[in-house]
């Protein structure tokens, strides 16, 4: 399983891969400089301001601030939401809302809860199927609940889950679904849906990483029974840290307020950090216009000029995506030499200062009291043969996108000079 360490981690620290595919280094790079990518969020005089204006009222210091009834409200007119709980993090958000829809099923494999008796002590725990290529952490939050995370495929050459692997790996232990939208890709939302309606599971959406992306006009996050959002390091959201659940159902909305209130929220989003949301959250569909006109415009330029990689493109018209991290495929079949070669473009990338990682690592096997991988082949095929590249470098100017364009097709140039294994 992918570390904390891994660029999706730590999306400001992205990893040097060291790679020996790369030869005669200096004279590589020599005259190319580094690209000065811009930075996130944009600077926005209004931050300033409201935070300002926090701080002159003392509403920074106090619970239950107006701020953060504000950040609240506007998120709930946006999805058309009755209930959206403000947390720390997208990471306290997936345990937040597994937690409110496993209830008891969480506990189910724990011998020692107390007052659980005999019988709730021999019964096999829930299990929860997730995606085999996701942020680690949201296997660890479904043990951490007493449940096995069950671990299945993508479908081809997709970043996302696969209905049908979802179906196959079920068993009359499974309670929910945890899908994730990755790296720009909606997963088959409403195949998923139709599924868990179906069998009687709750959907979680995972949207940490697609704040305002949307399928045939529905905004995505409002689909399941229930929505973790990340507003973390350089999330498209973002306040350094912080996270939301949100969800329409009532019920699912008291079990997080059982946990949470106490009577002082546990898992709280700070004032300050709420006030430089709500700025983003207000130009949220604006930006996602600007990156999506901005994405286009890259690949059209570059995909001439780049025959050995493949772009990211929807899957059909109704898909308005967001991109956190940008993948790009390189055209090869997979081989043992495709990771040597990712690992040189990464390696590369960063060091003419375009902000690049690799996709999660897929865990080759898992001890049976950790949960079990039901199938995986496609997204290790996937994910041998692609790197990331952060959304930031859409967000300069004019004259910075064409930079960035100019630079990659150095990349690419280079790399395809390099030997073939």
């Amino acid at each position: 399983m992918a570390s904390k360490k891994t660029s999706q981690a730590q999306p400001d620290g992205l990893p040097r891969a060291e790679s020996s595919i790369i030869p005669n280094q200096t004279a590589v790079d020599a005259g190319l400089g580094v690209f000065p990518c811009p930075t996130w969020p944009p600077a926005d005089p209004e931050f300033a301001e409201r935070i300002g204006r926090l701080l002159a009222s003392g509403d920074w210091g106090r619970y239950f601030p107006a701020v953060v009834e504000e950040l609240r409200g506007l998120i709930a007119a946006e999805l058309t939401v009755n209930h959206v709980r403000l947390v720390c993090s997208g990471s306290a958000a997936i345990e937040l809302a597994l937690r409110a829809c496993l209830g008891e099923n969480a506990l189910a494999g724990r011998s020692t809860r107390p007052g659980a008796g005999a019988e709730a002590a021999n019964r096999e725990p829930a299990e929860v199927i997730c995606s085999v290529l996701d942020y680690p952490g949201n296997a660890r939050a479904v043990r951490l609940l007493g449940a096995l995370p069950v671990l299945v495929d993508t479908l081809p050459d997709r970043w996302t889950i696969d209905p049908a692997a979802v179906e196959r790996a079920a068993t009359s232990r499974t309670v929910a679904v945890l899908v994730s939208h990755l790296y720009g890709e909606i997963a088959e939302l409403p195949a998923l849906t139709a599924l868990c309606q179906r069998q009687g599971w709750a959907l979680i959406e995972d949207v940490c990483q697609v704040p305002g992306a949307s399928l045939d006009g529905k905004l995505v996050g409002t689909f399941g029974n229930i929505a973790a959002w990340s507003f973390g390091g350089s999330k498209p959201l973002t306040a350094g840290c912080g996270g939301a659940v949100t969800t329409q159902d009532d019920l699912l909305a008291q079990r997080l307020a059982a946990y949470c209130d106490r009577p002082s929220h546990a898992y709280p989003l700070s004032p300050l950090q709420s006030a430089v949301l709500i700025p983003q959250w207000q130009r949220l569909s604006q930006w996602v216009e600007a990156q999506n006109t901005n994405l286009a415009r890259l690949i059209e330029t570059l995909a001439v000029r780049t025959p050995t990689w493949i772009w990211p493109a929807p899957r059909n018209a109704g898909q308005h995506r967001v991109h956190y991290k940008i993948p790009i495929r390189l055209a090869a079949e997979s081989s043992p030499a495709c990771g040597k070669r990712v690992a040189g473009l990464i390696e590369l990338a960063n060091r003419r200062g375009i902000p690049a990682g690799e996709p999660f690592r897929i865990p080759g096997k898992l001890a049976p009291s950790r949960g079990r991988i039901a199938s995986s082949a496609e997204a290790v095929a996937i994910t041998t043969r692609s790197w990331l590249i952060d959304h930031r470098i859409l967000a300069g100017d004019p004259a910075s996108r064409v930079e960035i364009a100019e630079r990659l097709i150095e990349l690419h140039d280079t790399s395809a000079a390099w030997p073939a294994d």
